[in-house]
């Protein structure tokens, strides 16, 4: 993960980069690069990555216009079409930022919906006198800025921005009540900790002159073409291609490279796929999982160890596990998350570690597959009924149950069930469902927001959640829902910014623009077929898996998340204790209700799935605590 940042006076006033090298200085163990030019400064740390990076100084000017110049952190996956459009012998080792200086040259700001992969660049267009940024579809690069009359700062780290004098660091209330919140699966977009620091939302563009900004989305989930294919079989086969292709692409490198690995279809996809690719160059995968290690007799129900084991007996692969302790719970939740990011990096922290030490510098993840590619059908059954296909609903609903094996009584009970859940409740109007969820009482048991705090700051957070992620009548509308909320985007921050300081890229193949686009265009009855959700991607990867692997039920993994449980329930009274929470003039007691907070710790038999809430709510007491945030003149 290569760094970027700069800064541009509007003013005309001389700048200095300094400070925002000084904080970001992990990013870039390769090479290091400025340009300055009066009241233009662009910098940039390389970490190499693919073959065309070895060769890449940035930033760097246009072959044969001096007046173009980039900083960027890009992975362009469309190389060969590009090249081609640009009349460019694909035989040419171009690196990538010097391939989208060339198509910003040829179709101007409109470049940008041009380009697949990852990426985030900023471009100083001298003959226009303006600054235009890019961000890749699903944000996979970081991009952190702040605009204000006089100046433009941005960085890949959010501490390269803050590290600038006089940027204001008010605490934004707001996002501080959703995180305290059990809704807080949501994440903005575009907002930070920060209320004067935003973030360039995936899929858009941003232009900055001296007199205006102008941000533009570029691409958007509801611009997808409907993909209509003659049978079953060449929707499988054309996403295994599309699968293989996203792969091949993430993997074009010659250093070592790791993938997850928990044994859900997800991650064995593309663990097999890239142990493939690999082998044919005469390259190794190496597999990290977050369960740990298995034991040498005895194993739980449904145990995924069994699943990865059988894998990478297959693939001829070494897999590594972790060794979750109380003290990596205290050090990640005592973090300043506001300034670094813990999303899921509990256990991704320990994988870091084993990857370095393997000198692992790119890790592909499967994260966001479950929204799209994977997706379980949510919607479809709801839409069956309203479409009035009662008979294959009817069906559907039956081929679901059978694969239990209750008979009698209980299956009818279970047919009643599923007809209330995935047929009526989906229907529910959202004020109506919104009303009844929050009259029910313990809905939020584990929820320690003061209640004053969350009044104070319910109609800006509903503003920013929008509606709710249930189940709704309509399996493309709930796929872009699932993709257009933030959370996806909030952990590949985490990660990215997190694995920055241990020369660590992450590539997300499920979460291409071109398999996007593909399982958002294609019919929703290809995701549920016969009773057997997320059919599409199981036809796909015939062959290719195991079948244990391939017609795996549960998405449950009971030594990832239940013997790891244990230790996050252990760690709890600890992080109280270190917090001093029990001091009435703590900074906290305004947004947390302390007594609360160290009633629920003590029920440690009943929490442990909910646990992660509540260490979310003592890392924003450590906030409070020491940070350098401006809690006092934060924004209301």
């Amino acid at each position: 993960m290569s760094g970027i940042y700069g800064i541009f006076y509007k003013d005309g006033t001389s700048q200095t980069l300094e400070p925002l090298k000084a904080a970001m200085v992990e990013w870039g163990p390769d090479d290091q690069g400025t340009w300055c030019k009066g009241a233009v400064g662009l910098g940039h740390l390389m970490l190499h990555t693919t073959p065309e990076s070895l060769d890449e100084r940035l930033p760097a000017t246009h072959p044969h216009h001096p007046n173009l110049i980039i900083t960027a952190d890009a992975r362009i996956d469309n190389r060969d079409d590009i090249l081609a459009a640009l009349n460019i012998s694909p035989a040419e080792r171009m690196p990538d930022s010097t391939l989208i200086l060339l198509a910003y040259e040829r179709w101007g700001q409109a470049c940008v919906d041009k380009l697949i992969g990852d990426f985030a660049f900023v471009i100083w267009d001298q003959r226009q006198q303006l600054l235009f940024c890019g961000r890749d579809i699903m944000g996979c690069k970081p991009f952190f800025y702040y605009n204000d009359t006089r100046r433009f700062i941005f960085a890949s780290d959010i501490e390269g921005v803050l590290a600038c004098s006089g940027v204001p660091q008010r605490l934004n209330e707001t996002l501080l009540a959703i995180y305290l919140q059990e809704d807080s699966a949501f994440a903005e977009k575009r907002y930070t900790f920060f209320a004067d620091i935003v973030k360039l939302p995936p899929a858009h563009q941003l232009v900055i002159t001296a007199d205006r900004s102008q941000l533009t989305q570029y691409w958007s989930l509801d611009s997808v073409r409907e993909v209509r294919l003659p049978s079953d079989d060449d929707y499988a086969e054309q996403l295994r291609e599309l699968l293989f292709q996203a792969v091949k692409c993430r993997v074009r490198t010659t250093f070592p490279i790791g993938t997850h690995l928990s044994g859900g279809l997800d991650s064995s996809t593309l663990t097999a796929i890239a142990a493939r690719l690999l082998r044919k160059k005469g390259q190794t995968l190496t597999a990290y999982s977050w369960s740990p290690a298995p034991p040498s007799t005895g194993e739980l129900p449904d145990d995924e160890r069994k699943l990865i084991k059988e894998l990478c007996s297959r693939e001829s692969i070494q897999c590594h596990y972790i060794d979750l302790k109380v003290e990596d719970v205290v050090r990640t939740y005592m973090r300043d998350f506001t300034r670094q990011p813990y999303e899921m990096m509990l256990r991704e922290e320990l994988t870091q570690r084993q990857a370095a030490q393997n000198n692992v510098r790119i890790m592909l993840s499967g994260w966001g597959g479950d929204e799209a590619i994977t997706g379980h059908g949510w919607g479809y059954w709801s839409a069956l009924f309203l479409r009035g296909r009662w008979w294959k609903l009817h069906q559907e609903i039956l081929s679901l149950i059978e694969q239990s094996d209750v008979t009698g009584i209980r299956k009818l009970k279970r047919y009643a069930g599923m007809t209330y859940s995935k047929v009526l409740l989906p229907l529910i109007p959202e004020f109506i469902w919104m009303r009844w969820r929050d009259s029910r009482p313990g809905v939020y048991p584990m929820t320690c927001i003061k209640q004053s705090f969350a009044t104070q700051h319910q109609n800006a957070v509903m503003a920013l959640c929008g509606p709710s992620l249930r189940e709704r009548s309509n399996v493309q509308k709930m796929q872009w829902r699932w993709l257009d909320n933030g959370h996806l985007t909030r952990r590949i921050e985490a990660w990215a910014i997190n694995g920055a300081r241990q020369q660590l890229v992450y590539h997300y193949p499920l979460l291409d623009r071109r398999i996007l686009e593909f399982c958002l265009g294609t019919p929703s009855d290809q995701f549920v077929q016969h009773g057997w959700k997320r059919s599409l991607i199981r036809r796909a990867v015939k062959g290719l898996l195991p079948e244990a692997i391939q017609w795996h039920r549960s998405k449950v993994e009971p030594a990832a998340f239940d013997v790891i449980g244990s230790v996050l329930v252990q760690a709890l009274p600890e992080l109280f204790d270190r917090l001093g929470t029990e001091k009435c003039t703590h900074p906290a007691v305004r947004c947390v209700d302390m007594k609360k907070l160290k009633e629920v710790i003590k029920q440690t038999n009943e929490i442990k799935r909910e646990v992660e809430v509540l260490l979310n709510t003592m890392a924003c007491v450590n906030v409070f605590t020491n940070s350098t945030i401006n809690i006092l003149n934060s924004n209301s």
